[in-house]
């Protein structure tokens, strides 16, 4: 008897002391979540904006002797012109300095060239750069040939044009073809980067 009445007396003890680590169907439990933030419909309406830019809304030019327009405004492309044999002329406003794109521009000449490298053909291109004037504004044209000017004529090179339009953009006037029609084509593409008139630029807001 008296032993029974101890396992008795024991398993409620043992019954009580879980009572806090058991749940039961009965149990009420509370859980508070953090408030959420509420948006306004001003909040909503609202949306996210990046930095603004400027690209020019309408270009006007005069194609030199032999150049002809395959295209107006496309993509990013203001107009796309054609020079030598058919090879093309893009007109793109883009962000960037004028050291940097040069940089770019040798290194799709010479991809497995070392930073040295490139930079010395940069360096001696921008020294032979040809410049002019448009609207006010200082246009630098560039030649760029594979491996450097020892290349000859038969490898590929780029002529490019620069003209800057804000802090932030730049008009990039490009060919990219056999280093004989760039060489060929300079002066007229200087000739051509002098004519290069601009309407107001209009803001570029990306959203």
């Amino acid at each position: 008897m008296t032993s029974g009445l101890v396992l008795i007396i024991a398993s409620l003890c043992v019954s009580g002391c879980n009572s806090k680590a058991a749940i039961r169907s009965t149990d009420i439990r509370r859980y508070i979540s953090p408030k959420e933030k509420t948006l306004s419909p001003a909040d909503i309406a609202r949306p996210t904006r990046r930095p603004a830019g400027e690209r020019p809304s309408e270009i006007e030019y005069d194609l030199p002797a032999g150049w002809t327009e395959l295209s107006g405004p496309t993509g990013m492309r203001l107009a796309t012109l054609a020079i030598g044999d058919g090879q093309e002329v893009s007109i793109i406003p883009a962000a960037g300095t004028l050291r940097s794109n040069v940089e770019r521009w040798q290194k799709q000449l010479d991809a497995d060239a070392s930073a040295e490298t490139i930079s010395s053909l940069v360096d001696s291109a921008m020294e032979k750069a040809g410049s002019v004037d448009v609207q006010g504004k200082k246009a630098t044209v560039v030649l760029l040939t594979q491996s450097g000017d020892e290349a000859g004529d038969d490898v590929e090179a780029i002529l490019g044009g620069m003209l800057p339009m804000t802090e932030e953009m730049t008009l990039f006037v490009k060919f990219k073809g056999a280093s004989a029609v760039a060489k060929k084509e300079q002066k007229k593409f200087l000739q051509f980067m002098a004519t290069l008139r601009m309407s107001a630029a209009e803001s570029v807001v990306e959203e």
